[in-house]
């Protein structure tokens, strides 16, 4: 894998400059040249910021090759992938380089256990075992079977299943096969990139409030993906194994977390202790299950015990609209009424502050914001007009701003130029689109999705953690890429932490 024979392939591709990558990545020419000589492994962060400026994908950058393209690889014994894990099984990817496989071929040793430290798994497609030295145990929905070397299994891994070496190891050929990768099934090369961008982070955790089967489908996706590493499962337990029926397929990844209070006062006590676990640092992101959103917003702006930074909570949709060539955040569609409050333009920065951290997020180094309304020009009988060009007259150290602007001219290029904008630093360039009233930002949102069918995930922003509010009109896709951006966004906040710390 040489990621500077790749990454000089798409700057030729897309006629990209050495000068340009160096000014997004904050890199000098000594860290360039090491970049561009293979010698360098950029962050995700940085990852993501490459496959927005070059128009092209993580594993493009990676491997050199995109998801669109048919490919064959040979992967040599010093190419594979290894991972690791302590004392019970370690195992090499054996196609690592290979974009959008539905297969996952490994070379596995599994190590004997003591049999009450077995972990029993369980996750959608099916598997194929090849056992080539020593003998192994595998269980598989409560039947034992014993395989010998030259044994081979083919089994459902949705069903539950565990293996333990019968002799001191075991080594073993496995492929395991999944037809619905979420990868896969997402439309967008922009959406693809966030995703392959949240599985290459560490794990992170999330906590729900009240689960229920709608919120834990999504979480179980990600556990699929391998994006998410525990769920805190927050509620009365009887009752959460009630709601989620046949979605309760990852026990040894949940922690249940059993709450037992009076009827008026349970969803207040569960979403009180979900936030604990933000406070706590057990858990990384915030998930809403089946509870009052205002239950559910009172524990996190809690003044003494809950998650708020101070700013206004608010909403971020991300959105890959078809025939746009970037990632369009737009915000507010879903929480606060109106952009401005008291009649004060410097009300609307929490708003555009927390836009301008997603964005900063999902690799958008220097944001593009349009503040929209009516007319491009300000005029006192549309009072959000004048507060829109107040607001963006302000100094903005990392992004451009500008309003008010129309929705023609934000988005696109040929209308702005038309319109007397020509190499403006925001008009037909806008990343961010801000709403000046809800319901505007409401229409877009459901114009998008429903007419243009394009792809959306989205973050409650203004709290130390992402918030997750799940409706339950949402598609599964909606709710997964939702938890693939939080992943993003908490790793930026951690990122942001530790350069604050230094």
């Amino acid at each position: 894998m040489n990621i500077g024979v790749n990454i000089k392939k798409y700057m030729a591709a897309k006629n990209v400059g050495k000068e340009r990558i160096a000014s997004v990545l904050g890199y000098d020419d000594e860290k360039m040249g090491r970049l561009l000589a293979g010698q360098l492994s950029p962050e995700v962060s940085e990852l993501l910021k490459l496959a927005t400026l070059l128009k092209t994908d993580i594993p493009a950058l990676l491997y050199g090759k995109e998801y669109g393209e048919k490919h064959a690889i040979r992967t040599r014994p010093d190419e594979r992938v290894g991972i690791k894990k302590a004392g019970s099984i370690d195992y090499q990817c054996l196609s690592p380089a290979y974009t959008g496989r539905k297969m996952e071929p490994l070379l596995v040793t599994i190590y004997r256990q003591d049999p009450s430290a077995v972990t029993v798994s369980r996750h959608e497609g099916q598997e194929f075992l090849f056992v080539y030295e020593g003998r192994l145990c595998i269980n598989v929905d409560g039947t034992e079977h014993i395989l010998d070397e030259g044994d081979s299994f083919y089994f459902d891994s949705a069903l539950p299943h565990s293996v333990n070496a019968v002799t001191e190891k075991a080594r073993l050929v496995a492929a395991i096969y999944k037809s619905d990768s979420m990868v896969d099934m997402t439309r967008g090369r922009s959406m693809k990139a966030i995703i392959e961008a949240a599985k290459l982070v560490e794990r992170k955790n999330i906590v729900v409030a009240c689960p229920d089967e709608t919120s834990l489908s999504a979480v179980n996706k990600a556990i699929d993906e391998q994006i998410i590493g525990k769920a805190y499962l927050v509620g009365d337990t009887e009752q959460t194994k009630a709601l989620c029926g046949e979605e309760i397929r990852y026990p040894e990844r949940y922690e249940f977390v059993d709450i037992k209070a009076p009827e008026d006062s349970y969803e207040q006590t569960a979403a009180a202790k979900a936030v604990a676990f933000i406070r706590e640092k057990k858990a990384h992101m915030i998930m809403k299950g089946k509870i009052n959103t205002s239950a559910y917003v009172k524990a996190i702006l809690d003044k003494n015990s809950g998650i708020g930074t101070g700013r206004r909570l608010s909403l971020v949709g991300i959105f890959e609209i078809p025939g746009v060539d970037r990632l369009i955040m737009l915000t507010d569609p879903g929480i606060n009424p109106e952009l401005f409050t008291g009649d004060r333009a410097d009300s609307g920065l929490d708003i555009v502050n927390n836009a301008i951290d997603v964005a900063k997020s999902l690799g958008v180094t220097r944001p593009k914001i349009a503040i929209l309304d009516a007319n491009e020009v300000p005029t006192a009988s549309i009072p959000t007009t004048v507060h829109a060009r107040t607001l963006s007259e302000r100094d903005w150290p990392d992004a451009d701003v500008f309003g008010p602007l129309s929705y023609d001219i934000a988005l696109y290029e040929e209308f702005a130029e038309k319109k007397g904008f020509k190499n403006h630093p925001v008009a037909g360039k806008a990343d961010i689109l801000v709403v000046p009233f809800i319901v505007s930002g409401n229409i877009l949102y459901k114009s998008w999705v429903m007419t243009m069918g394009a792809e959306v995930a989205n973050i409650v922003l203004g709290a130390k953690a992402p918030v997750i509010l799940t409706s339950r009109s949402d598609t599964d896709m909606v709710k997964f890429l939702t938890v693939c951006a939080s992943v993003l966004y908490s790793n930026y906040l951690e990122s942001k932490d530790k350069r604050n710390d230094i």
